[in-house]
């Protein structure tokens, strides 16, 4: 937008020259305003008793796209808690992905994150704790302070490989099953899910070998971690 500065007035003779001074310092106010707002859908407001508040009448930014971190479930089927991923990455692509990529975590679950693929589902929570989304922000919630809402789409693996080391438990014997715990860790060991986690599926009894290497784990409706195999072989 072109803005053209109004002349000014001059006058050698009085009165007509003191008059000239004030209309003087009314055209420098145009211009001055005219110079602020140069820019498209800006607008000035003048305050009683002097000053003025420059404000924009453009449309709102739109949703933005972001990084969020899944930590916890909150009470509601689909709905997690989460930390904001922010800042620019500087992935290299000779590296293995692992997130966040030099981007930072701001540490705190500030996020409501809102999973589409569950909507409808009840009272259900299919995505691992620890795992990174892309998502859109939509909004925030009505809490003090409040959160981000972020809108992702992710399928949940109903099962998932799993690195296993135990950590206690006793072996079994004729008359009763072996009752190892461990630490489970993402495939590649990275990040820790759970620690002396028990085997959900049902052990014979005797003797049974530990495992500590791989297994299969999945999360319950509830979000509580559940490892379905570890590994174990009969001793």
């Amino acid at each position: 937008m072109m803005h053209t500065s109004l002349p000014l007035w001059s006058a050698r003779e009085e009165p007509f020259r003191a008059i000239a001074g004030h209309v003087n310092e009314i055209i420098h106010q145009v211009n001055t305003n005219a110079a602020l707002l140069g820019a498209d859908s800006l607008t000035l407001t003048r305050l009683a008793g002097g000053g003025a508040v420059i404000g924009t009448t453009a449309a709102p930014a739109g949703p933005r796209m972001t990084v969020v971190k899944i930590t916890a479930v909150e009470t509601g089927g689909g709905k997690y808690a989460g930390h904001l991923i922010i800042a620019n990455s500087c992935a290299s692509a000779a590296d293995n992905l692992a997130l966040p990529e030099a981007m930072i975590d701001t540490g705190n679950n500030n996020a409501l994150v809102l999973n589409l693929a569950e909507n409808g589902l009840g009272d259900v929570h299919t995505l691992a704790l620890n795992s990174f989304h892309s998502a859109l922000g939509v909004g925030y919630t009505a809490e003090n302070p409040p959160r981000a809402i972020a809108l992702i789409y992710a399928i949940g693996s109903p099962v998932f490989a799993v690195t296993v080391t135990q950590t206690g438990g006793y072996n079994g014997t004729s008359a009763s099953p072996a009752s190892w715990t461990y630490r489970v860790q993402t495939a590649d060991a990275t990040v820790t899910l759970g620690v002396n986690i028990e085997l959900t599926r049902p052990r014979p009894n005797g003797s049974m070998a530990p495992g500590n290497a791989f297994g299969l784990a999945f999360y319950q409706a509830n979000g509580n971690l559940q490892l379905w195999d570890a590994g174990e072989i009969p001793d």
